[in-house]
């Protein structure tokens, strides 16, 4: 989808008007989004979403059938593929499917940053899953990862032009990528990303999660941030060359500021952390797939 041709405007204009523009996410996936995974009516509420959608429904059919589900017997129905895939890695698929679809990738450019959104998204996930932290529920930290780099996709819908002005900068750290876009287009990634969310009436938390997610952390910051911003950092290690997790050389480029915030909120250390990189590329390969996204 490009908006400016689809509004006629003109495509240098604020980029408010491209975010208002964008087509509504349907009512049912802004309800998964708004469901705590330890919620009781989680399966009944993934299945009513997947059953609107003939779409994800047969996408959903398909996973369930595939060789990495291994099904002993096939599934033919929608309730007994939710079952057999578990209604939060569903209700993950439904949400990044209706986003895909806002979004559609055709560069490479924005293949690199869904494949990156999909790594982060799954590394909150992660990080999350047998640590229980207060103010962290693992539905909500995926989709703030999934979520966190949507202000960029609009940048390249409206002109990727916009993307090589603010790379040719050279930037090489977070606070300088935010520094360069505010030079260029006149404002950053992060604040045009909760400006998407709060127009898909995406939880005020994660919106919030998508605006600070550059700015430096506090004590007075939810876990939740501290999360989204330690798995951005893993999906630039994996794709870094980063050295293995055993090597006495390995190190994550994370301030150390914010390495000491995050550690003491989620009792990690940095060896733990790039451990966690295989599992979290091979997740969000199968995730990728999944969602019928070309390699990176």
């Amino acid at each position: 989808m490009n908006i400016a041709s689809r509004t006629g405007r003109d495509s240098e204009g604020p980029f408010e008007h491209r975010v208002d523009d964008l087509p509504l996410l349907p009512g049912a996936v802004v309800r998964v989004m708004a469901l705590s995974y330890d919620s009781e009516n989680l399966f009944e509420d993934v299945l009513e979403v997947a059953s609107e959608d003939p779409a994800l429904a047969v996408r959903v059919l398909k996973m369930a059938n595939s060789a990495m589900s291994s099904p002993v017997a096939p599934i033919d129905s929608l309730e007994r593929a939710v079952a057999r895939l578990g209604a939060t890695h569903v209700a993950e698929l439904v949400t990044a499917a209706a986003v895909t679809r806002v979004f559609v990738p055709t560069s490479l450019g924005e293949r690199n940053l869904w494949h990156h959104a999909i790594e982060v998204a799954t590394a909150c996930r992660l990080m999350l899953s047998d640590r229980p932290t207060k103010g962290a529920d693992p539905g909500a930290a995926y989709l703030a990862g999934l979520l966190h780099d949507i202000g960029r996709l609009v940048m390249f819908d409206q002109s990727p032009a916009f993307i090589q002005a603010v790379d040719d900068l050279a930037w090489s750290t977070p606070g300088e990528l935010v520094e360069a876009e505010r030079r260029v287009v006149g404002a950053d990634h992060a604040t045009i990303g909760a400006r998407v969310c709060e127009h898909w009436q995406v939880p005020e938390a994660t919106t919030g999660t998508v605006r600070d997610h550059h700015r430096d952390l506090s004590e007075a910051d939810p876990p939740i941030l501290a999360v989204v911003k330690q798995a951005d950092w893993l999906s630039i290690a994996a794709h870094a060359g980063s050295p293995p997790a055993d090597s006495p050389g390995s190190r994550l480029t994370l301030p150390p500021a914010e390495l000491e915030v995050i550690s003491k909120d989620l009792r990690f250390d940095e060896r733990q952390l790039l451990s966690m990189i295989p599992q979290i590329t091979e997740a969000s390969r199968r995730a990728a797939a999944a969602l019928s996204l070309p390699p990176d």
